[in-house]
């Protein structure tokens, strides 16, 4: 408005007293602790929901990734998720899960082609019950900022971080990287 008035209609004393609102932003949101996402986990009923928990806490995977993985996608094997996207902001790429989600991925294992089916509500009460038992806001993208978070803890290469969140906007050779993460 102050650039409407200013420049096109040519009065800038009608904006002279114009202040914008200083409204502070904090971007260092407060991760829960390990207890706390403990307790959350616990608090879920099913293995569906307990895989699709450790699934997004072990693999850095966003929202709709997890959610929109077929079999095909997952080597039960290596436990390793090849992702399949390839846009403007994310590029394929390639991430591990735990031996505690593997033994709840092997118990939905079923016909379905896809992994994770749940309906809109159901997936909302996931986390509404697991963030009310830790005493802390859970969300899928709270789960991969910790995942991220442990990964420099533990002085894993942001290179190799990036390839497990799909940030690598350009593999020039994807199979060196892919075989140095497979090597450990």
């Amino acid at each position: 408005m102050k650039a409407f008035i200013k420049r096109y209609l040519k009065c800038p004393e009608f904006i002279s007293k114009f202040r914008h609102t200083h409204v502070p932003v904090n971007y260092e949101e407060k991760l829960p602790s390990k207890q706390q996402l403990q307790r959350g986990f616990e608090a879920l009923e099913t293995d569906k929901e307990k895989a699709l928990y450790l699934l997004y806490a072990t693999s850095g995977f966003n929202c709709s990734e997890a959610l929109s993985l077929t079999k095909e996608d997952v080597d039960r094997k290596s436990q390793c998720v090849k992702a399949k996207h390839d846009n403007r902001t994310k590029k394929a790429g390639v991430t591990f899960y735990n031996d505690e989600c593997a033994e709840f991925i092997e118990k939905i294992w079923n016909g379905n082609e896809t992994l994770f089916a749940f309906k809109e509500q159901e997936f909302r009460a996931l986390w509404i019950k697991a963030s009310t038992a830790a005493g802390a806001r859970i969300r899928p993208q709270v789960l991969r900022k910790w995942h991220s978070t442990m990964l420099g803890e533990l002085t894993v290469p942001d290179r190799f971080g990036d390839l497990f969140q799909g940030r690598l906007q350009e593999l020039s050779q994807p199979n060196t990287i892919l075989e140095e993460v497979l090597k450990g």
